[in-house]
């Protein structure tokens, strides 16, 4: 009786040691994933370079956009209280000078893509 114990604690570690493995070696038998299932994948540059070129335009029309905004805050009659609308313009300002970095981004990415 006090030998089939540990034959039967080592068989039990084998056999869930096995198990583990096995399971390990099905994980690595996976493919990788690739990129290849996107929609941008399958296009042709000109038609992606299009798109960037597309988006940067409404991009500085948002920019542009809050910059009108900005501009009425500023010349706004503050409300009574003392309270001023400088941190909205501020806000407005803001958002126009990162809409004009995007679309200074989707521009280079554009006229990269129309290179090739």
């Amino acid at each position: 009786m006090n030998r089939r114990f540990p034959a039967l604690v080592c068989t039990s570690a084998l056999a869930i040691f096995a198990a583990g493995s096995a399971s390990f070696a099905a994980e690595e038998a996976k493919p990788p994933m690739h990129m290849h299932k996107s929609e941008m994948d399958h296009r042709k540059d000109p038609e992606v370079a299009a798109e960037y070129k597309s988006e940067a335009t409404q991009l500085r029309e948002k920019a542009e956009s809050h910059r009108k905004l900005a501009l009425i805050y500023k010349t706004r009659t503050a409300p009574k209280g003392g309270a001023s609308y400088a941190s909205v313009a501020k806000h407005c300002e803001q958002l126009a000078k990162f809409y004009e970095d995007a679309a200074k981004e989707a521009e280079a990415v554009s006229s990269e893509l129309s290179k090739q």
